[in-house]
């Protein structure tokens, strides 16, 4: 009788185990590198809210930030981001610690936090003085003066050209 080759009915189920335990591997990898991709990508969006709302409330007109918070929403990417901004006294009377947080909804987690400060400005703008005798506004740049080697440099293999 002749022997048949090829692979038998075990050898098949116990290859297919071993491919499907692997398919599984790899689909959990690629499920969580997308996830990772998916939260980057929110913070960075997150964090340009909290960098756009820092920017703006250090530039408003409202002359000095009393302590408290205030809310709002920003569109960013065609999404609805939450933020909140809290203003903290500081062991200086002239500054204000300003903390932006921000998050995709009203109870979403936090992505991003973001921290600046915000000096007082001056009561009123410095008066203009006349400028002493000899002052100007536009001071001279100092002028550069040649150099003239005070030795030559002797050339002792007497390679280079005399002039």
């Amino acid at each position: 009788m002749k022997r048949q080759t090829g692979f038998t009915l075990l050898e098949v189920l116990v290859a297919l185990a071993v491919l499907a335990i692997a398919m599984g591997a790899i689909i959990g990898a690629a499920t969580q590198s997308i996830n990772t991709v998916a939260t980057l990508r929110d913070q960075t969006f997150a964090s340009w809210v909290a960098l756009n709302q820092v920017n703006a409330l250090l530039l408003e007109s409202k002359p000095w930030p009393e302590e408290g918070s205030r809310k709002g929403n920003a569109e960013l990417a065609n999404r609805a981001w939450r933020w909140e901004a809290r203003f903290y006294k500081t062991d200086d009377p002239d500054l204000r610690r300003l903390e932006v947080t921000v998050r995709v909804g009203e109870t979403g987690p936090e992505l991003a936090r973001l921290v600046a400060f915000k000096g007082k400005p001056p009561e009123k703008p410095p008066a203009a003085t006349d400028n002493p005798a000899g002052a100007t506004d536009n001071p001279t740049a100092p002028r550069d003066q040649p150099t003239t080697p005070k030795e030559s440099v002797a050339d002792p293999q007497g390679t280079m050209p005399q002039s």
